[in-house]
């Protein structure tokens, strides 16, 4: 029970701990908020012409792989909302190569305070609420061109759908900057991994080669940020194809794969040796 003790007492200090960072940081950027809405209003309308790329397709070619076009929608607002979760709370990670290379990280391991999350908020953007907003648009509008038969069990199981996503994709970026620990540099697979993740979880999976389907679903899980989720959601007919229980492991999913990713950041640490920067 003590040990059970410690583990919650950790965690609630390592939250109130990213709060202070993420009001710090919250506060210096709210000194320039012009600068603030000019740049959210960029990320919004850059990231609206990958969408509008999805309704230009669809306008010529009417469905893909059977889905239509609220349902691709409905898969895009999904993964990008995840997506803007993960990388507004957990960007710090996906710049830590940078970090390792100047060598700030031998600062963070002086300081008094976890590292974990020293590192997770090193890099909080409030700006990265565009990608948030426009996921939500494209949800909207999935929401608006797709009938859905929604009862309690759905709706308490889209927020968790959510969450899951978003640590799932924290997950890629912490293994990625797990990897810097030897390799220095930033690894582009894993930089496909995460950035190209997006993309590759905005379309239904069967329109992928069996060996990604397979690697996506049992290696690195993506599958399950909105592909086995929308299957029940949605009530699409290949839910038939997988076992009736697949969309509602989602959660344990998310869960196993952010504790593999925060254990080996743990043996990352414990192997690290400063680059003498």
């Amino acid at each position: 029970m003590s040990s059970i003790a410690n583990t919650v007492s950790d965690i609630g200090e390592d939250i109130a701990l990213y709060r202070r960072f993420i009001g710090l940081r919250l506060r210096a950027q709210m000194q320039y908020r012009a600068s603030f809405l000019m740049m959210t209003v960029v990320t919004f309308l850059g990231l609206s012409t990958e969408f509008a790329a999805i309704l230009i397709l669809f306008n010529q070619f009417g469905s893909l792989a059977g889905w239509d076009v609220g349902e691709i929608a409905f898969l895009y607002g999904l993964a990008n909302i995840s997506f803007g979760l993960a990388e507004m709370v957990g960007a710090g990670f996906d710049v830590f190569p940078a970090s390792i290379r100047r060598g700030d990280f031998d600062q963070v391991l002086l300081r008094p305070a976890g590292i974990f999350t020293q590192v997770m908020a090193a890099d909080f953007q409030l700006r990265r609420v565009g990608r948030i907003g426009q996921g939500v648009v494209a949800f909207g509008l999935a929401l608006a061109w797709t009938p859905i038969d929604w009862d309690i069990s759905k709706l308490l199981y889209l927020p968790v759908v959510f969450l899951s996503g978003a640590a799932m994709f924290m997950a890629m970026f912490v293994l990625g900057a797990t990897l810097c620990f030897w390799t220095v540099q930033s690894i582009e697979l894993i930089n496909i991994l995460t950035n190209g993740g997006t993309e590759l979880t905005s379309y239904p999976l069967p329109i992928y080669h069996v060996a990604m389907q397979s690697f996506f679903t049992f290696f690195v899980p993506l599958a399950f940020v909105s592909y086995f989720p929308a299957l029940y959601l949605l009530d699409r007919p290949e839910r038939a194809d997988w076992p009736a229980w697949i969309p509602f492991i989602t959660p344990l999913v998310a869960l196993g794969f952010i504790t593999v990713a925060r254990l080996a950041w743990r043996i990352g640490v414990s192997h690290y040796r400063s680059t003498g920067s």
